[in-house]
């Protein structure tokens, strides 16, 4: 669907984001990533970086041209035509898909639910619901198959050909060698697509995935570059210096891909959520703080025209719930608004990144429908409105009742997505760049984030509020279960 500009919503000013990328420029060419693959290191060299030790220092000239050359549309075919798309930097258009490579399945058990181990069935039987659940525009790998290491580029290959009619997006390669053996079994390689965690936070080129994002590039594939810092562990817990910072691992993975190939097809993928240092550390990835965070990444990838690969839904619930659910919608709907086109994990996802369900695709298929008629239906531009509307009819539809305690909690994590805590301003920025510099030069990073911390801890950058506890009728999901092709035991 297209979101119209006047939907699209504006957490930063245009000079709030020109001094969070002039930020991260300072840290490419002050601080520089570490870079241990020798061939990669050479690449950059050669087209202008500079190389003291391991460390590679990217000027602002490198990244003027990435940001140019990077190509803006990117086609994702698929092996019905009739699920095909076009990614284009120049439109507002966005397309949701699944994600996970999940270790888990949950599921009913009596009154309850239980988690057992996804194995290769329960990939071919997602798929095939996917293939059948109106709001999936393309699949990324929900779960792993359980086969050998060695043998799952080349297994979930084979399952994906049989059982996928739409977009594939495989995410990321087991063995770079099976490259050329997956794309053989898909048949036709603008058919697949893939994502590469190419930079460990902070700042530090991981080699196995840089030598993966070579190959994925020479054969001119699609890589969404997925950078996922936490922030009070491997990035600052200030939004503005965990922006700093996931914005620059961003931008080197930009002028790499278009060192290898100019006009390379990457999207930007930033994912940047809190870690949980009132507990165990533990990642944040569907609060609103985060649902905050991500949504700004989006807009300030399209500030700057490239293509960008969204995150939302990801929901931290361990099971289907009400709380889970209205976690979803706020998600869904502030990342739509800030300008995000080809949202990965939006489907299915329970417990963080660890579990799905076949429930819970269902229920995010019917409630990510009640978002988009939400977006079609008002077209004010009251972000807020649309969200708080879309979570009460999408907790009513599953018998949520919106009493005066459920909407106090809705408002309340709305305001804490849409007001910002921190200044954006260069004194600030400072700060927080000398901040990363520090926790890049000292062997415990993560001790220097966590020190920071309090002063976030105290602020109130954890969003703390209530709990949206009821349970869910699922009556009607039971039904679709029942009727959908391929799904006899789930």
């Amino acid at each position: 669907m297209i979101i119209p500009d006047a939907q699209q919503l504006k957490l930063l000013a245009p000079s709030e984001m020109r001094l969070i990328h002039a930020g991260a420029l300072r840290l490419l060419s002050q601080v520089g990533v570490k870079v241990s693959h020798e061939g990669i290191a050479e690449k950059l060299v050669s087209r202008g970086a500079q190389q003291k030790g391991n460390r590679i220092f990217i000027n602002k000239n490198m990244v003027d041209s990435a940001l140019a050359e990077t190509a803006k549309t990117i086609q994702f075919d698929a092996p019905d035509p009739a699920y095909g798309f076009t990614l284009n930097t120049s439109e507002n258009q966005v397309k949701f898909g699944t994600g996970g490579q999940a270790l888990y399945i949950v599921h009913p058990d009596g009154n309850g639910w239980s988690k057992r181990p996804a194995v290769s069935d329960d990939l071919k039987k997602i798929l095939s619901l996917c293939d059948q659940l109106k709001n999936v525009d393309f699949v990324t790998r929900p779960v792993e198959c359980d086969v050998p290491e060695d043998q799952m580029d080349v297994e979930k290959a084979k399952i994906f050909r049989e059982y996928c009619s739409k977009p594939m997006n495989v995410a990321n390669l087991v063995k770079v060698e099976y490259l050329d053996k997956v794309l053989e079994i898909i048949g036709n390689p603008a058919h697949v697509s893939f994502v590469i965690s190419l930079v460990s936070s902070p700042l530090v080129l991981d080699t196995a995935a840089g030598e993966k994002f070579v190959a994925l590039l020479e054969k001119d594939l699609p890589v969404a570059i997925s950078c996922c810092p936490q922030g009070g562990s491997t990035a600052p817990f200030s939004e503005v210096g965990e922006l700093l910072q996931l914005h620059a691992e961003l931008m080197f993975g930009f002028v790499l891909a278009n060192v290898i190939r100019p006009g390379a097809k990457v999207l930007y993928r930033g994912i940047p959520i809190t870690s949980n240092l009132y507990t165990d550390g533990s990642p944040r990835w569907c609060q609103p703080d985060c649902i905050r965070r991500v949504a700004i990444a989006a807009q300030l990838c399209r500030f700057y025209n490239l293509p960008c690969c969204g995150t939302a839904g990801v929901s931290d619930e361990a099971e289907p719930s009400a709380q889970g659910l209205s976690e979803k919608v706020l998600s869904w709907t502030y990342e739509m608004a800030s300008g995000a086109q080809y949202i990965n994990s939006a489907l299915g996802m329970l417990e963080q990144v660890m579990s799905v369900s076949y429930y819970q695709y269902v229920i995010d298929d019917i409630a990510l429908g009640i978002v988009k008629d939400n977006f079609k239906a008002d077209q004010s531009g009251e972000i807020s409105k649309i969200a708080k509307t879309a979570t009460l009819e999408a907790l009513s539809h599953f018998g949520v009742a919106a009493d005066e305690k459920v909407e106090a909690e809705i408002d309340a994590r709305i305001r804490h997505i849409e007001n910002a805590l921190e200044p954006y301003d260069e004194e600030y920025i400072d700060k927080q760049l000398a901040v990363i510099e520090k926790a890049v030069n000292q062997s415990g990073g993560s001790t220097v984030f966590m020190k920071s911390a309090r002063k976030g801890l105290r602020e109130g950058y954890i969003y703390r509020g209530n709990r949206i506890d009821a349970p869910l009728n699922l009556t009607a999901v039971n039904k679709r279960l029942e009727n959908i092709d391929g799904l006899t035991k789930f």
